[in-house]
């Protein structure tokens, strides 16, 4: 249990740390709207809590999918879940935030977006957006999910497979797709898209879940010493994300494979290959829960960080400046995130789950490592 706890605490650091970016790049476009001073806190790339989901991810699908592993049926039960899991809480953000797209665009503030655009924001399927040609989503954090259902795709393909031949087909596959963007640099987007390094981050996490089911661990000293160096490395700033503009969006490609997600996965590594405590505190708990709604804090957190920059502005805040307002943002986020998750997104996921999963259990970890 206290295993499975950890690494729900660390999809709540992964969740965290992006909420935190996003808090901070908004409270500076504010403060620099207004003529205020404002500046960001960048001890480490906070951005690079997608890299940590993302090797979460690929972990969790092996930890958690023991059971379908080579068994009949295992593929589509484990879609069936995916769908489940990921789909109805993606398609209300993207709708919700759909709706503001088109009332900003009806009073002339941004761009009518297009029918692709909005066909495969639902869809998950990559598509340049209008202002800008990126290909970004209606909700343009959904960009991660584009990259999960992708996985998920992949994985499924290697259910019928015994679990290490299935991780490694999987592995095998990925890199194929990278070496082939590298080699060909295709054009079409989703191509091109799906074929980018930071995929290999999935495999990453396979690998050290991999590792887990075959019995490693390491000593304390072994830990500290694959955890210090990527700590080094994403204090180091390779990616230089404390330049970046307000709005800049983070590249992918091999440089952000190498400066947050390898050392990402080192620090999860050391972390989940460790001996875990059987006793869970009160602070590990509490961890798990966000860990739990992490999901809803990734797409629902920019609703609380323009809500409480409005309430800031209109209540002349400005005068204390802006770190106060990235403080309350970020722990709003979280607030909001827990409520959504009891009462929306569980209930969602437990009727998509009704309608989709023909039977019961399948998946070997409890509800608390849910990806």
């Amino acid at each position: 249990m206290q295993h499975l706890l950890s690494i729900q605490a660390l999809r709540a650091l992964a969740a965290i740390m992006v909420v935190f970016h996003h808090a901070q790049n908004d409270a500076g476009r504010t403060a620099a709207d207004i003529g205020a001073p404002f500046e960001r806190f960048f001890a480490l790339p906070w951005a690079a809590g997608v890299d940590l989901f993302f090797v979460v991810s690929g972990f969790v699908m092996v930890f958690s999918s023991q059971k379908m592993f080579a068994a009949p049926g295992g593929a589509t039960q484990f879609m069936s879940r995916r769908i489940a899991r990921i789909v109805p809480l993606y398609w209300l953000a993207t709708a919700i935030f759909l709706v503001a797209v088109l009332r900003g665009a009806a009073v002339g503030k941004q761009l009518f977006p297009s029918l692709g655009e909005i066909v495969s924001s639902f869809a998950f399927l990559p598509w340049p957006r209008g202002i800008d040609g990126a290909p970004r989503p209606i909700h343009s954090l959904g960009w991660t999910l584009e990259y999960e259902m992708f996985f998920y795709l992949v994985f499924a393909c290697f259910l019928w497979l015994p679990r290490a031949r299935a991780v490694a087909g999987v592995a095998a596959f990925l890199g194929a797709l990278v070496l082939a963007h590298v080699a060909f640099e295709p054009q079409n987007i989703a191509l091109a898209y799906w074929s980018d390094p930071i995929v290999l981050e999935f495999a990453l996490g396979m690998g050290i879940a991999l590792a887990h089911r075959n019995g490693l661990r390491l000593p304390g000293i072994a830990a500290l010493a694959l955890a210090l160096p990527a700590l080094a490395v994403l204090a180091s700033d390779p990616m230089h994300s404390a330049a970046e503009g307000f709005d800049a969006l983070d590249p992918n490609g091999f440089l952000r494979l190498f400066s947050w997600g390898a050392p990402m996965a080192a620090i999860f590594a050391a972390i989940v290959l460790r001996n875990q405590s059987a006793k869970a505190t009160p602070a590990m708990r509490f961890a798990a829960a966000v860990g739990d709604a992490s999901y809803a804090l990734y797409l629902f957190h920019p609703l609380a960080i323009i809500v409480l920059r409005k309430l800031w502005l209109a209540g002349h805040f400005e005068r204390f400046g802006f770190w106060p307002l990235v403080i309350v943002a970020t722990l709003a986020s979280i607030a909001l995130a827990l409520a959504i998750y009891r009462w929306i997104e569980k209930p969602l996921t437990s009727l998509a789950q009704g309608w989709l999963v023909r039977r019961p259990g399948g998946d070997s970890a409890t509800a608390a490592a849910r990806p």
